[in-house]
This record gives structure tokens, sequence and C-alpha cells, in this order.
């Protein structure tokens, strides 16, 4: 799938920890660099509550879009002066619930 983010493209990719390594400490991540966002292909695991697994993957897609877009709009660089704000997973996460509620 492709995004199209303040006018850059983001592939978002699915992938396995083992094609992924990264994925073994998280459930997603946005890498600015390559602009690609990489989703775990995850599996229902009811001792983390997280049985239903498209809403979950729903839910960190949201907070990687947003990681992108705080990073391409330039508030991710300029916001140092209030503890690097636009990089805190709080923020991000209340944005991205904030955004499912509203559409």
């Amino acid at each position: 799938m492709q995004l199209n983010i303040l006018g850059t493209e983001y592939k978002v990719l699915y992938k396995t920890d083992e094609e992924e390594p990264y994925l073994e400490t998280c459930d997603g991540f946005c890498d600015r660099s390559r602009k690609e966002i990489v989703i775990a292909q995850m599996q229902p695991n009811p001792d983390t509550y997280q049985e239903d697994i498209e809403w979950h993957r729903k839910k960190v897609l949201r907070h990687e879009i947003i990681h992108a877009f705080l990073h391409e709009s330039g508030l991710e660089e300029n916001s140092n002066s209030a503890d690097i704000w636009a990089r805190n997973e709080e923020m991000v996460d209340w944005v991205g619930f904030t955004v499912s509620k509203n559409s």
C-alpha cells in the first residue's frame, strides 16, 4: 500500500520479525529515511489482550502515520525546545486515537 503524507509517498509494509528484526521490540515503526511504515504481522495473543488483531493493526498504522506526518511537516525537527513533543509516544497515540474517533 502507498500513502501520500504531505506530498511524500510512504510504502506501508507488513512484515514478520524474521523479515524485520526491529519488530521483535515493537508492533510497527516509521522509517523516515526509506519513507516506509512497517507493521508487524501479528497473531492473536490472549496474554496481552490483543485478540482483535485487525483493530490493533489499524491503531499501530495510525500511530506510525502520525509520526510520518510530524516528520514531513517539519514539526518533529522543530519540537526540541519542548522536550521533543513530536516524538512523544503518548502524544502520538492520543492524536491517533482522536483521529479514529472522529472519522
